[in-house]
């Protein structure tokens, strides 16, 4: 009796592990799906947050500024900025760590600032322009940012009622690109603003997913591109492609000799040991042209096999393989 009651408990026991396993394992599931989903292209708008300086919410238009942000979607929030009548970008990035999804805060390298045209046109003339640089210039040296915009609001590009000389402004404006590499955008109301802002926020969404991608390209010697994935399937065809960068390795060449070796590392192995026998050994390769009746096979043959053994097998990198 008292050996059955223990049984009972030690199968009570295990039926316990092995749900509270099973949560565990559905609990890691969800966390690592919701990670998943942050990473998509296009849920970019749920992670990013446009800070907006209180003094630019404060200012003529502000109230607009952030009544159309909440309308197209957009997060924000009003905050003390290092300057006056800037706005910066926050996006959070999800992580998974044993079934548990925590939030980090990342502030973006790009700064826009607001300015009045009727500002920058008084600074012009009275030769201020530099402290209103210097204010900018202090971002990046503090570390703030590495990149900034400015955006002129309210200028008008008509002659007779632009607030400033165009030769002036085209001088300030290249000594701003040139000698600091503040970018600048003229934009004649709070609409352009709001769309300004919205397109920084899509853009900084978005690189994130722009970047892990580009880390799994590769382009062959086509011209479509190749990629390999996180669990290395399409590195062959990578492999296929490079051999044909060679003259006289068509495609199906290059495909006979990827399928006896696999990766350009046992190939190179293979000629380093022997490289006349490697020779002899790839132009011995036969390679099979066409289908059905019109099937033939031929050989890879020495020439071809000369320039792979010398392609893999050269120390020199500007040697020429002809």
């Amino acid at each position: 009796m008292v050996q059955d009651e223990k049984e009972k408990t030690e199968l009570q026991k295990a039926r316990e592990q092995k749900r509270i396993e099973k949560e565990k394992e559905n609990a890691v599931k969800q966390a690592r799906a919701a990670v998943a989903k942050g990473m998509k292209k296009e849920n970019w708008m749920e992670y990013m947050e446009a800070l907006i300086d209180q003094r630019l919410a404060e200012g003529v238009g502000g109230t607009q500024i952030l009544t159309t942000l909440e309308i197209e979607g957009i997060k924000s929030q009003v905050v003390n900025q290092p300057m006056r009548n800037t706005v910066s970008f926050v996006r959070y990035e999800l992580s998974e760590n044993d079934g548990i999804v925590s939030k980090t805060k990342i502030f973006e390298d790009t700064v826009l600032v607001v300015e009045q045209a009727e500002t920058i046109a008084a600074h012009i003339r009275s030769d201020n322009l530099a402290s209103f640089k210097n204010q900018c210039c202090s971002l990046i040296t503090n570390n703030v940012t590495s990149t900034i915009t400015l955006l002129v609001l309210g200028f008008i590009r008509h002659k007779k009622k632009s607030v400033m000389n165009r030769l002036e402004w085209e001088q300030a404006t290249l000594e701003l690109q040139m000698e600091h590499n503040i970018t600048t955008f003229l934009i004649t109301d709070v609409a352009q603003l709001v769309e300004h802002i919205r397109m920084y926020c899509k853009a900084l969404g978005e690189r994130p997913h722009k970047l892990r991608k580009s880390k799994d390209l590769f382009i062959g010697a086509t011209k479509n591109q190749l990629f390999v994935d996180r669990e290395g399937g399409g590195y062959l065809q990578v492999f296929i492609a490079q051999l044909q960068e060679i003259r006289s390795v068509n495609e199906a060449i290059a495909t006979a000799v990827a399928q006896l070796y696999p990766s350009p590392v046992i190939l190179s192995n293979f000629i380093a040991r022997d490289k006349e026998g490697a020779v002899a050994a790839l132009a011995d390769i036969q390679v099979r042209r066409g289908v059905g009746v019109l099937a033939n096979i031929r050989r890879v043959g020495p020439e071809a096999a000369k320039r792979i053994v010398r392609f893999y097998s050269s120390s020199d990198p500007d040697e020429q393989i002809v």
